[in-house]
């Protein structure tokens, strides 16, 4: 199986750490993450290379790599390959399931998200919160630090459900960038 790199943002509580994990082609970010597929994948720690990282005083350090632990990962964002066979057009093969947005809020430690749940016929959101996956995949993501009013937008980001103080569902995708955390 050909592996390719995966350029990668990981935000935790104090820093965030950018840099690259290597990965089967095709393999979605939040598969990686959840241990999904690939022996190498299932550990505890996520190996990264040509690491960033920066700290919230504005320092900044580079490694040539780093194994971060998942449980410390409030979020992660990545490139096109966090998006599975159902971003792609025409016919999808086994095991496609489709599946519908729903938008939802969700307050974490450092940072609060709005974005779009994908549930499938005649699943609600909580059923999706109570599954047994570290990380949960949103798409079409607004992130704001609690430390700020500023937001920005990342097409996808995995969530780590461990990380996740409250959530609640949100009446559009784009949610209210004004409304209370």
């Amino acid at each position: 199986m050909t592996k390719a790199q995966l350029a990668v943002t990981l935000y935790m509580q104090t820093q965030f750490l950018t840099g690259f994990i290597y990965h089967p082609c095709e393999e979605r970010l939040s598969d990686l993450l959840n241990g999904v597929g690939q022996p190498e994948s299932r550990g505890r720690f996520l190996a990264l290379s040509d690491v960033t990282i920066e700290y919230a005083d504005g320092k900044k350090e580079r490694l040539s790599s780093a194994y971060i632990n998942k449980a410390t990962i409030e979020l992660a964002t990545g490139g096109d390959s966090s998006r599975g066979i159902g971003a792609k057009a025409g016919h999808k093969p086994y095991p496609f399931v489709e599946k519908s947005p729903l938008p939802v809020r969700l307050r974490l430690p450092a940072y609060v998200l709005i974005g779009s749940m994908h549930c499938t016929s005649g699943q609600r959101a909580w059923h999706v919160m109570e599954e047994k996956r570290m990380f949960l995949p949103l798409t079409n993501v607004r992130i704001r630090p609690r430390t700020n009013g500023i937001w920005w937008t990342a097409p996808f980001a995995a969530v780590n459900t461990e990380q996740i103080l409250s959530w609640q569902e949100e009446d559009s995708v784009n949610g209210d960038a004004q409304a209370p955390l």
